[in-house]
């Protein structure tokens, strides 16, 4: 895996044109641009050992930040413009150490390798002759990816949630979690509201006030937490685990491994925003990293992101 000084030249490429795509926007992250952190607690359900040794997994309760954010480089986009949602949640274990979780608005993922992310981004850069991006571009990169094909077409079915609290937000990454007894297993992480899932259609996001999540969410908060069971899809002989566009059947199995609540916004959540990295590889005992080329190459990636936006503005 690359290090932070020293990435794969192709990580630093794919930051390079994130950048280029989201525009100029001193001190923001050149996706998910748009976020809210906020705090809430975490308490492991009782067969979680059963599955994983990892601490924050174990019953007692563990404070957690959860950024939740728009997939736009543009930190000042409408909430009501379609695109992805995001959920990150940071676990404030006992040591000082933390684990992280990320998961996305959408089952999958664009691309199996960092060169497919890269094509993805560059297909949608302006034309130096035109400025404007090739309209024939995008097209072409899909199909030729029909799992990156997919992927937009399901997050197409789903494109505007109506509420922050209202979306599943799935890991696009397997993880192999070993319990204390040594057995181990590949699974996928799954945030599932409480509250269900709700969507509404994009001509109807555009007239609602251009913040409303959050209005939404601190509505939400006034009345009680917000909550998430953490499942894991656990897979089977012969799942396909280092592809993160690759779905499993719908037949494998969610065991559950805690209640997240929410229970309020960060009041410094613009200057929380500056300084908080969310890396899934930001991990415990008891939980390793597949051979997910897209994982293993997104620590570096974080790095030199954090280290461009932390000098600017």
């Amino acid at each position: 895996m690359p290090s932070a000084t020293s990435p794969d030249p192709v990580i630093r490429q794919i930051v390079d044109a994130m950048r280029a795509l989201a525009g100029p926007h001193p001190g923001f992250r050149p996706v998910h641009a748009k976020g809210l952190v906020c705090s809430g607690t975490f308490r492991g359900a009782a067969g979680a050992a059963d599955i994983t040794r990892a601490p924050h997994f174990a019953g007692p309760s563990v404070a957690t930040i959860v950024r939740f954010a728009n997939g736009s480089g543009d930190p000042n986009v409408h909430d009501g413009a379609p695109n992805l949602r995001s959920m990150a949640v940071k676990f404030q274990l006992a040591d000082g150490k933390s684990a992280d979780i990320l998961g996305l608005s959408v089952e999958g993922f664009l691309g199996r390798t960092p060169e497919d992310v890269l094509a993805f981004v560059r297909a949608q850069l302006p034309s130096p002759a035109t400025g404007q991006p090739d309209p024939e571009a995008l097209p072409r990169f899909l199909a030729a990816h029909p799992a990156g094909r997919a992927f937009v077409e399901r997050l197409m079915k789903k494109p505007v949630p109506a509420s922050y609290a209202q979306v599943t937000y799935h890991a696009e990454h397997a993880f192999r979690f070993t319990a204390a007894n040594g057995t181990s297993r590949f699974g996928r992480y799954r945030f599932a509201p409480l509250a269900g899932e709700a969507f509404i259609a994009p001509d109807e996001g555009g007239t609602r006030a251009a913040n409303f999540l959050r209005d939404d969410l601190e509505g939400r908060l006034r009345q009680g937490p917000v909550a998430f069971r953490l499942l894991l899809q656990v897979a089977k002989e012969g799942d396909p685990t280092d592809d993160a566009t690759a779905l499993w059947p719908d037949d494998r199995p969610l065991v559950e491994l805690g209640r997240l609540e929410i229970t309020g916004i960060s009041p410094t959540s613009a200057a929380d925003e500056r300084r908080l990295i969310f890396d899934p590889t930001n991990r415990t005992d008891g939980v390793d990293l597949s051979a997910d080329p897209i994982l293993l190459a997104r620590s570096a990636a974080y790095s030199i992101s954090y280290e461009r936006r932390t000098k600017e503005g």
